[in-house]
């Protein structure tokens, strides 16, 4: 879940395409549910399209509930195991593991990425709204660069809307990490986030989620860079390199598709305090080359574009 931001850098809010005109206003005015059934009871009340009714449980979940940061850094080690008789009786006791967290998220108003999930889709089938809970990998930083998980460590949620699934992460849609410490920030790009950034960001542990997206292995995933949320909300899209470890002993090069002429561009070094501006910048049929040096003992860099880190890096 982590988006790490650093001090040096000037932290805005991005403002995403989706339109939530409609749904702001009711929700924002809603009282603070501690069950789940009358929240989804609301919501079918107040909104009729199934469209805006995800709308309304993606942002409510994501203006009020909390991430649990401590819970992050120091997981319960609860194993769970039961009985079961009939598959019936299995699936009647998972769905109510799935529940109490549901139940717990609801009445500690704070979650980690799988109580955000199970509570939207605890909504969603309520209202009777097609929809899963999809456990994959995500990476955090830079440090996760060409260092693959060896078990899932996020949740997120499919749903399906007009007979096409749909992928949402109100986890990364509630806030950001910065020095440690969990700021609100919704971020509406990770409602319905596009199939052709998802592999970016998101990787499904299960085939079948891979294959609906597109085609990437696990090992592709974690050697890319890490594209941070207002680079994936904007319209550039980076040419080369294509793989986040970069040489330390070479001049780096990066092309960049639809970067306009007027923003401002700068490299961020870890261990050194102030940003520095790239040696060179050229422009040639839209795509512009940025070249730099590393710095001396610095391990990772950060692209900033107008003030935001874009992209992240790892110098070896």
């Amino acid at each position: 879940m982590k988006q790490l931001l650093f001090l040096f850098f000037l932290v805005t809010t991005i403002v995403s395409a989706q339109d939530f005109s409609l749904i702001e206003e009711k929700v924002n005015s809603y009282p603070k549910f501690s069950e789940v059934e009358r929240l989804a009871q609301q919501i079918a009340n107040d909104f009729k399209t199934e469209e805006q009714q995800v709308q309304a449980a993606f942002y409510w979940l994501a203006h009020n509930i909390r991430y649990d940061l401590e819970g992050y850094y120091n997981p319960k080690q609860k194993r769970i195991s039961f009985r079961y008789r009939n598959e019936q009786e299995k699936l009647e006791k998972l769905q109510a593991i799935k529940d109490d967290i549901v139940n717990e998220t609801l009445l500690t108003r704070k979650a980690i990425c799988e109580g955000y999930a199970q509570t939207f889709a605890k909504i969603c089938s309520i209202l009777q709204i097609e929809n899963e809970v999809i456990k994959g990998y995500i990476r955090n930083s830079s440090n996760d660069i060409a260092n693959p998980k060896t078990s899932s460590n996020h949740a997120w949620n499919a749903v399906k809307l007009n007979d096409k699934w749909i992928y949402i992460d109100a986890t990364w849609a509630a806030g950001v990490v910065n020095n440690n410490r969990w700021q609100p920030s919704f971020n509406a790009y990770y409602f319905n986030f596009p199939k052709k950034k998802y592999f970016k960001t998101h990787f499904p542990e299960k085939k079948l989620w891979q294959l609906r997206v597109g085609r990437m292995d696990k090992k592709d995933f974690y050697n890319q860079p890490i594209y941070d949320a207002a680079f994936l909300k904007s319209d550039l899209e980076l040419i080369t390199p294509s793989k986040g470890l970069l040489e330390k002993d070479s001049i780096i090069e990066l092309k960049i598709k639809n970067l306009r002429p007027n923003q401002s561009v700068f490299f961020g070094y870890s261990g050194y305090r102030y940003a520095v501006k790239p040696h060179s910048i050229s422009i040639k049929n839209n795509v512009a080359t940025i070249t730099t040096s590393p710095l001396e003992n610095s391990k990772q860099l950060f692209l900033i574009i107008d003030k935001e880190v874009m992209l992240e890096f790892l110098i070896q």
